[in-house]
């Protein structure tokens, strides 16, 4: 992925942030775990028809369903549900098939364990989970002699496996929320600080004047005023002094450029523009990424604590998917001159 930042009057490289490295090896090594589980099953589903001289010969066919069934899971992070379609979908017409092997399963319950743990939703998952938990319990059973106790222990299993997983993605979830959330809250508090080391001076300052005008605006109103045009002053100076929108600016650039490493995806450029107009500090982090769940739901707990940032500095910043591709965040930072 390829980053470059530009200024009105020229451009410079913005480098990756290396606690991303391993976001990024994350499909990696999916699809390598993909590769290992498809040819797992390939491998012994091969020699399983020693010990099932009743099943049905392994074919071209019956090993294409194992490669789509294990393959599948390389798409977990991307495309969940088609991930758990997929899995599911092929081991249960292996099982139909009466092709040997019971690697399969693996494969049936590895997408299981993709839709109840990429998808946090329950009313899409369960009629989900149900429907193929059903398909590979019947699969099991030949349609000329149904095995009953076979189907049940596979349908209980599957329960088990099921409810097992759930509460552990709940879990997860929740743990996640959590670290979240504290994150959220460790920002608020380093923006209190800052705002507290660079602006105490003022603050001294407009105390002082604010007394000033009290012991005047009985006696010499004319003074008082003056004592308040200097609180105005010096709380207009204060919002903008360097080091609050300086770090307030570099934040907005970080939070910017981890969105697109963590969501753009590989082989996506961003950009990001700084410009001063007129009062203003505008800030624009884009890219041309492909990533559709950016653009649903809430946004996330970084762009909220970074909007706060820059909204405690009395600055303004959105953030959304762009028509047709890419992601865009805008932020507009008071300086001087700022009223």
């Amino acid at each position: 992925m390829t980053k470059s930042a530009d200024r009105a009057s020229g451009g410079e490289e913005v480098g990756p942030q290396s606690g991303l490295l391993l976001r990024r090896a994350l499909p990696g090594l999916d699809v390598a775990a993909a590769v290992m589980l498809s040819a797992f099953m390939v491998a012994v589903s091969a020699e399983a028809r020693v010990v099932q001289p009743e099943a049905r010969p392994m074919t071209a066919l019956g090993a294409a369903l194992l490669v789509l069934s294990g393959s599948a899971l390389a798409a977990r992070r991307v495309a969940p549900l088609l991930s758990f379609s997929l899995a599911v979908g092929a081991a249960a017409a292996f099982l139909g098939m009466r092709f040997a092997g019971w690697p399969v399963y693996l494969g049936a319950f590895a997408g299981l364990g993709v839709l109840v743990s990429q998808v946090s939703r329950a009313r899409v998952w369960v009629p989900l989970a149900v429907v193929g938990g059903g398909a590979i319990a019947v699969a099991t059973g030949p349609p000329e002699g149904w095995h009953l106790g076979r189907m049940l222990a596979v349908a209980g299993v599957w329960t088990v496996v099921t409810v097992v997983a759930a509460r552990w993605a709940h879990t997860r979830r929740r743990l996640a929320e959590q670290e979240a959330e504290a994150r959220v809250v460790r920002e608020r508090l380093r923006i209190a600080r800052e705002l507290h080391d660079v602006l105490s001076h003022s603050l001294a300052s407009i105390s002082l004047q604010a007394g000033v005008g009290l012991h005047l605006v009985d006696r010499q109103p004319e003074q008082a005023r003056e004592a308040l045009r200097g609180i105005r002053q010096i709380s207009t100076d204060g919002l903008a002094v360097p080091g609050v929108i300086g770090s307030a600016a570099y934040r907005v650039v970080q939070e910017g450029l981890t969105n697109v490493m963590r969501h753009a995806g590989n082989g996506v450029h961003a950009r990001v523009r700084l410009r001063d107009v007129g009062d203003w500090l505008e800030i624009d982090v884009t890219d041309d990424g492909v990533a559709p769940s950016r653009s649903v739901g809430p946004p996330g707990h970084g762009l909220r604590g970074m909007a706060e940032r820059v909204s405690a500095v009395g600055g303004e910043m959105r953030a959304g998917a762009e028509t047709g591709a890419g992601f865009a965040l805008h932020a507009r930072l008071p300086l001087g001159g700022a009223a």
